[in-house]
């Protein structure tokens, strides 16, 4: 058998794979499928699938020749049924999990648990996957991301047609010109004509407009076109186009096929081309008609999937599992008489002279007053480009950190929740680097425009198993939670700080890195609460201007979860009653929207008036302005504190 029927008869039996894991109950012979076989929920995109196998039946039977390792990254997120069918029929899956084997039982308990145990989106459960397409967009950052400093060979990133509109995804074409890369990226576009809804505007241009186009951003493009030729040719040309890629520092194939790809014609229905053909094409059919249509595509590939199997293990490709290497430590001492980002600075110079790692930053470095760290850093200005670098980076064994202003970070909260569902996912054995973040110059020491604390609310929402959210209180919390946080495995740590603010409180008393007192009182009248850095100085002068007749406690929350009792951080009510007495009356100063902490007291029994940052406008930009503008006039606050000090005093006949 030569080289292009071997690739083509596995490929065939990929499809019928996806066929029976998408519509039957169980591995039958064609000759013998009945009505009772079929499923009545269909999981699986059978359209999107069945070009992908063909690009991954090449793909693996050319790096198994080749004898090269490979990450392989795939954007079209609903394509898992294409990718299980591969993982199953070239033994990977087996090597993971023992139930699927590569007999009629292992594939009969495959057919059984996807859509069922198995999510029928590409997701971290799938063996050696390091990315999840359910967003679409980040596939390519992310390969690149991998790339910058890995072990394998090649970093191949399937990217759908669809998903070549999003905009990062096309601001990605651009990297292969910033980036120095220690593995090869090698995308190739999934071009079978149509999104979900109507035609991807890539399947308007010509071929020429496609080789003008993507060659104006410097890649070597080869368009394989399986509309034109038969399967063997394509197979043929495929091959030839991976080896080529090879020599090319910036390649790129692009794929051209209809959706459905060799699907048949039934009954004068020509499944192939048709835009129904997406997800499931069978919909609206009787259970009779579903059949034969079913038989009619497993007789148009090759159904005995048992027959010479074994030859099939020539598909399996070598996998690096990079390893994270332990982080050295840093010895840095506190410099008082320098700033709390000038100390950031000296600690994290310190930390890449010891430790590989880079700094993710949307063009904001030198603005953080961190340009010395230039060499260590990737400034793109795209922040939803730089989490998918970050993404990959980390994937690969990396240590990294992405510093931005508070007020831009929202525009990447979604790609924030689409790695916290990855983490919530994955294998706890499969221990990889934590995503760390640095936010700066907080809503209140920036312009109007460049004030929004909403990113936070996006992980305080969340139960927080896979994220911690710091406000360290000064700059010594700020080195002492960045130690503990870069080396942290499998978490999102947030750390939000101001760049200019100067004070230090940890040198006078004992501090933590969830909560603190800060002046104590056995039986006070009031609490003053705070959390961020300006706000406990906010907070220190309300309590410096009260009357010192009345008891006045100051509390500190550095990680606002433990307020929350469905935190894995809580305090449990006796804690917590130590920091807040008992129906004390408590005015709580909050970095961000006061809704926030409003929801993480809900379950608490207290008196608290939360007052925080409401989107009030200041002209001049003043910290005083901005104070008051968001309702932290000095004076109405102190009036604000004395009313429930005497409120409190005349409930307990004081």
């Amino acid at each position: 058998m030569s080289s292009e029927e071997t690739i083509k008869k596995y490929y065939e039996l990929t499809n019928s794979i996806s066929v029976y894991i998408m519509y039957l109950k169980q591995y039958v012979l064609t000759n013998e499928l009945k009505e009772s076989d079929l499923k009545d929920y269909n999981p699986g995109h059978l359209g999107t699938s069945l070009s992908i196998n063909f690009i991954l039946s090449n793909l693996y039977y050319f790096l198994n020749q080749k004898n090269l390792t490979n990450q392989l990254v795939i954007g079209t997120g609903h394509s898992g049924l294409s990718l299980i069918s591969n993982l199953w029929l070239n033994g990977t899956l087996y090597k993971y999990y023992k139930n699927y084997s590569q007999d009629i039982n292992g594939l009969n308990n495959l057919i059984n648990d996807f859509g069922v145990k198995i999510r029928s989106e590409i997701n971290p459960e799938y063996p050696e996957t390091i990315y999840d397409g359910g967003e679409l967009g980040y596939s390519l950052g992310v390969s690149y991301g991998y790339a910058l400093d890995s072990k394998v060979d090649l970093v191949t990133c399937i990217i759908g047609d669809g998903e070549a509109e999003s905009g990062t995804l096309n601001s990605s074409w651009q990297l292969n010109k910033l980036l120095n890369l220690k593995s090869k990226v090698l995308p190739i576009i999934n071009l079978n004509g149509y999104k979900m809804g109507n035609k991807s505007y890539l399947s308007l241009l010509t071929n020429e407009e496609l080789i003008n186009h993507f060659s104006s951003f410097g890649y070597d493009v080869f368009i394989v076109d399986a509309k034109s030729t038969n399967i063997l040719a394509s197979i043929n040309k495929m091959q030839e186009v991976l080896n080529n890629c090879l020599d090319k520092k910036s390649p790129l194939i692009i794929f051209k096929s209809h959706k459905g790809f060799t699907l048949p014609t039934i009954n004068n229905i020509c499944f192939e081309d048709l835009i129904s053909v997406h997800k499931n094409p069978l919909q609206g059919y009787s259970k009779n008609e579903k059949l034969n249509i079913i038989k009619s595509f497993l007789n148009k590939w090759n159904s005995n999937i048992f027959e010479d199997i074994n030859i099939f293990n020539k598909f399996k490709t070598k996998y690096i599992n990079n390893k994270t290497n332990d982080m050295n430590l840093i010895n840095y001492e506190f410099d008082k008489s320098k700033s709390n980002i000038e100390n950031l600075e000296l600690y994290l110079i310190d930390y890449f002279n010891k430790n590989k790692g880079l700094i993710f930053s949307p063009d904001e470095l030198y603005s953080n007053k961190l340009g010395k760290l230039k060499n260590n850093c990737i400034e793109i200005l795209n922040e939803n480009l730089l989490q998918a670098l970050y993404q990959g980076y980390i994937q690969s064994g990396n240590r990294g950190l992405y510093i931005s202003y508070e007020g831009f970070m929202p525009i990447i909260s979604s790609m924030i929740s689409q790695y916290y569902k990855y983490l919530k996912q994955t294998d706890t054995n499969n221990i990889k680097n934590s995503l760390n973040y640095i936010l700066t110059s907080t809503c209140w020491e920036n312009c109007y425009s460049h004030q929004n604390p909403d990113f936070i609310n996006t992980l305080l929402m969340k139960k927080n198993d896979y994220y911690n959210v710091y406000f360290p209180k000064d700059g010594i919390d700020l080195i002492n939670i960045l130690d503990i946080v870069l080396n942290s495995k499998n978490k999102i740590n947030v750390i939000t700080t101001s760049k200019r603010h100067e004070k230090v409180y940890s040198n006078i008393y004992k501090h933590s890195l969830d909560i603190d007192i800060i002046v104590n009182q056995n039986n006070p009248d009031l609490i003053l609460c705070a959390t961020g850095d300006y706000m406990l100085d906010y907070a220190f002068n309300i309590y410096n201007l009260l009357n010192k007749e009345n008891k006045i406690k100051l509390v500190y929350v550095t990680n606002p979860n433990i307020l929350d009792i469905d935190s894995i951080n809580s305090l449990n009510t006796c804690e917590f009653n130590d920091y807040f007495n008992k129906d004390v009356p408590i005015i709580y100063f909050f970095a961000g929207y006061p809704n926030i902490i409003k929801s993480l007291l809900f379950k608490r029994s207290v008196n608290c008036i939360i007052k925080g940052y409401v989107e009030g406008i200041s002209a001049k930009g003043y910290l005083d302005n901005i104070l008051e503008s968001n309702g932290l006039n000095v004076q109405e606050i102190i009036n604000l504190c004395n009313k429930k000090i005497e409120e409190y005093k005349e409930e307990n006949n004081e």
